[in-house]
């Protein structure tokens, strides 16, 4: 199965559009911030969706509006409920929506305890892509300057649940981790400049490759 993963579009679908129409993808993955409301309506979601079934979650700038009433083709949401495990071929895909705070002041605000909560649904089931909004600190979080973008309650995640492949965003700096177990850690970085990841997961070995328009 062919994955083609984005983030961080910001209401420029574009060049998300541009990199589906290049790689001709089975699967969508989305790492979330499609767009503030107003950025993104139905028509230009389904733009989207029509050239392949999307699995994403939300991030700090997505109209959960408009994400919660998104269906593919098939009639599945694109978007993936919390301690939900969606299997398409042959591969589990499960996600965690949101973005670290301390309170709940904002909708896509999670704290260390929502977090926790999820990955107890999730773990143990075999998860094989986990996606996320937030980056596992010290784990493809990397910025810039040097510093760290992540938080502990996502490295938490990956390290319970065990996917084989980690997709995460936020940073807007595309990034690659691969650790000795095997497993994958990806921030997609920034769609909306162009980047982009193809993914080719297969039962024993896993291909990621990075692009940039």
């Amino acid at each position: 199965m062919r994955i083609t993963a984005i983030s961080d579009m910001h209401g420029n679908l574009g060049s998300a559009r541009e990199a589906l129409d290049l790689t001709e993808p089975d699967l969508i993955l989305s790492c979330g911030d499609w767009g503030d409301p107003g950025e993104v309506n139905p028509a230009d979601l389904q733009s989207i969706i029509a050239k392949a079934r999307v699995l994403t979650v939300y991030g700090n700038h997505d109209d959960l509006e408009v994400l919660f009433a998104a269906r593919n083709t098939d009639g599945s949401p694109v978007l993936l409920s919390p301690g939900e495990i969606r299997e398409i071929g042959g591969l589990r895909f499960a996600g965690i929506s949101g973005i670290w705070a301390k309170s709940h002041r904002k909708p896509y605000y999670v704290t260390d305890e929502d977090v926790a909560h999820q990955v107890a649904l999730i773990a143990g089931r075999g998860v094989d892509v986990l996606l996320t909004h937030g980056c596992p600190v010290g784990l493809a979080d990397g910025l810039p300057g040097g510093t760290r973008g992540g938080q502990r309650c996502f490295l938490n995640a990956f390290h319970v649940i065990a996917p084989r492949v980690h997709l995460c965003g936020h940073l807007h700096f595309a990034q690659e981790r691969n650790l000795s177990s095997g497993r994958v850690v990806i921030n997609v970085g920034y769609t909306c400049e162009g980047d982009y990841w193809v993914l080719e997961i297969g039962p024993q070995e896993v291909r990621v490759r990075q692009y940039k328009l």
